[in-house]
């Protein structure tokens, strides 16, 4: 039987008179990864920012290995082992890549020492060790998207929530990542937020389908590929920005 880690239950995040997230609820299972999809302004982001603490929950819960976690601040969610990348990653750009990932291994390192110990082995994670020398303002696309994975590596995270990790890759730099990401889950739980369908399909062990806020899909990859509702979510939609 599968071993829940996170439960999100019935979380409600409201902005003025917008209902980012209306009542959504899911587990997480320690060792599977977890895709969550849905148009744009379904909530996806929005859901990444409650349960890392970014923003605060107005009604529900969020419970991490048998912990409520809301309420607490992003860096304590950091601590306790929820660690996220961001869709838009911003390295320093006047520090090194080695030196971006020893800010993020610092506040969880006994020593300096231990630290730089640890850049080493995300540098090789990330395939970055030959770039550690590199400013952070001189890095493509594919550099940055992998400095931001190692950055949120070097939190030793339990649970890894990747945020649009694939944007803004080709594609065989999509399969890499996928590759790297499929690595990743023999020690950790992951959660990933993507809009590359071929790539949310093709890692995830369960999908949730989020629109307008609202759960409206749960299941294996090729369920949710078949699912009406899901199919009728994605169609006839605009651009406008994701919650």
């Amino acid at each position: 039987m599968a071993e829940k880690i996170l439960a999100v239950e019935n979380i409600v995040k409201r902005f003025g008179g917008l209902t980012a997230t209306n009542d959504v609820s899911f587990d997480v299972n320690k060792g599977e990864i977890l895709g969550i999809i849905g148009p744009n302004g379904a909530g996806k982001s929005t859901v990444f920012n409650l349960i890392t603490g970014f923003y605060p929950i107005d009604s529900g819960s969020i419970t991490y290995k048998n912990q409520r976690i809301d309420g607490l601040t992003p860096d304590k969610i950091c601590h306790l082992g929820i660690t996220r990348t961001f869709q838009v990653a911003k390295p320093f750009p006047g520090l090194t890549i080695a030196d971006n990932i020893l800010v993020a291994c610092l506040p969880k390192a006994a020593r300096v020492a231990d630290a730089r110990a640890r850049v080493q082995e995300v540098l090789k994670i990330v395939s970055l060790d030959k770039k550690a020398n590199t400013l952070g303002a001189d890095l493509t696309t594919l550099e940055r998207k992998r400095l931001e994975l190692g950055k949120a590596l070097a939190t030793n995270p339990e649970i890894l929530l990747l945020d649009e990790v694939m944007t803004g890759l080709k594609p065989k730099e999509m399969d890499d990542m996928m590759d790297l990401i499929r690595e990743l889950k023999k020690t950790m739980t992951i959660v990933i937020v993507e809009h590359v369908m071929r790539v949310i399909m093709n890692i995830s062990d369960r999908i949730i389908v989020l629109d307008h806020g609202q759960k409206i899909a749960e299941g294996l990859p090729r369920e949710i590929a078949e699912n009406p509702a899901v199919i009728e979510a994605y169609l006839g939609r605009g651009t406008k920005k994701d919650a």
